[in-house]
């Protein structure tokens, strides 16, 4: 399931060009005043380093984010006076708590600037083919695709530019097995009744048929990259539409968890894309 957000906004509000962790803190701290106990466990309990089923996208607005300078002399953007969002879990538990915290909160506040809650609605899921086209949801959408070798995080690109580890292909659909295997723990009955709807066994996972195939960006720019911090980390992404090909239950999961690593952290929220 996917929830979009509309939000208010003076026009002016600020926010720095990284402010991805500072949205992920903000989503956060509303979800811990409405469930306590469920944010402690995300945050710090059992589902600190694992995969957390979640994603989040960035803000989108309109008029659309102008590039500003902050008084520091980094780069920030101005935002317009519309402003929405989606957030997106196959949990349901957790996306349900956070769309009652943030209708509770009425807002998100972000190193101050206030973005103010104007309606809440749940996104039509999509009728799921075999074959489905997705793209990074809204203006700064993102893929990320990490892979660690030899105690470096290197992060590999549709053209597969990072020599020497899997292809950024084999990244995404072995990240997507994970998150079915996660779901499987976390919430077994909703794991085995997706994988049913394809008459899939609970044991199929690792075999499962899993296309994933890069459409270019426009006809003169296949991909486009960008480096974002998080929490002092450097972090490349892509854009780029997909084409997947899988049965539903994996669907389901770019749907509603996001394609790619770091959903939690606000990359790999998706939409669909030309079919």
């Amino acid at each position: 399931m996917q929830i979009e957000l509309q939000f208010s906004s003076s026009g002016e509000n600020v926010l720095s060009f990284d402010y991805q962790y500072e949205l992920a803190s903000a989503l956060y701290r509303t979800l811990t005043a409405r469930a306590p106990a469920l944010a402690k466990e995300l945050h710090d309990g059992a589902q600190r380093s694992r995969i957390k089923l979640f994603v989040f996208s960035l803000f989108n607005s309109e008029p659309k984010p102008e590039v500003v300078k902050l008084p520091d002399g980094r780069s920030g953007l101005k935002f317009g006076k519309r402003v929405w969002m989606r957030f997106g879990s196959i949990w349901p538990e957790l996306l349900y708590q956070m769309a009652d915290a943030l209708q509770q909160a009425g807002e998100l506040n972000i190193c101050g600037q206030k973005f103010h809650l104007e309606s809440l609605e749940m996104v039509k899921t999509p009728e799921f083919r075999p074959e489905m086209v997705y793209r990074p949801f809204g203006q700064a959408g993102f893929i990320v695709c990490p892979y660690k070798k030899a105690g470096k995080t290197l992060y590999q690109m549709p053209d597969d530019s990072e020599p020497g580890i899997p292809s950024c292909r084999e990244l995404i659909a072995g990240n997507l097995r994970h998150k079915l295997l996660r779901l499987r723990e976390i919430r077994p009955d909703i794991f085995e009744n997706i994988m049913s709807i394809g008459n899939l066994s609970a044991d199929a996972v690792s075999e499962l048929p899993i296309r994933v195939e890069f459409l270019p960006l426009s006809e003169t720019c296949a991909y486009r990259t960008r480096l974002v911090q998080f929490k002092g980390v450097n972090i490349r992404g892509f854009r780029a539409p997909v084409r997947i090909t899988a049965p539903e239950a994996v669907h389901r999961i770019v749907w509603e968890s996001g394609a790619g690593a770091l959903n939690s952290g606000g990359w790999g929220m998706m939409e669909l894309g030309r079919q």
